[in-house]
């Protein structure tokens, strides 16, 4: 019988270069831009990611914003 342990799903892949990136502008709250494949697009402060989301603080007070990784067209900072 299997632990909860041994049953964890893929894990986010730290040694590339664009998931460090990623980590570094939440570490230091940085705002920024994302554009999304449709053509949508939000500012706001990373709070979080994994292997299928970011999420996005975009208003103070609002809920977090969830953005699949594979409907960002773009990400940028704005700083």
């Amino acid at each position: 019988m299997q632990s909860f342990f041994e049953r964890r799903g893929p894990r986010l892949d730290t040694t590339l270069p664009s998931v460090r990136h990623v980590q570094e502008l939440i570490r230091i709250r940085t705002p920024v831009n994302v554009v999304l494949l449709s053509g949508q697009e939000y500012d706001g402060v990373i709070r979080w990611q994994d292997i299928h989301y970011l999420a996005m603080s975009t208003e103070p007070g609002t809920p977090l914003l969830l953005i699949s990784l594979a409907a960002i067209a773009s990400l940028r900072a704005l700083n």
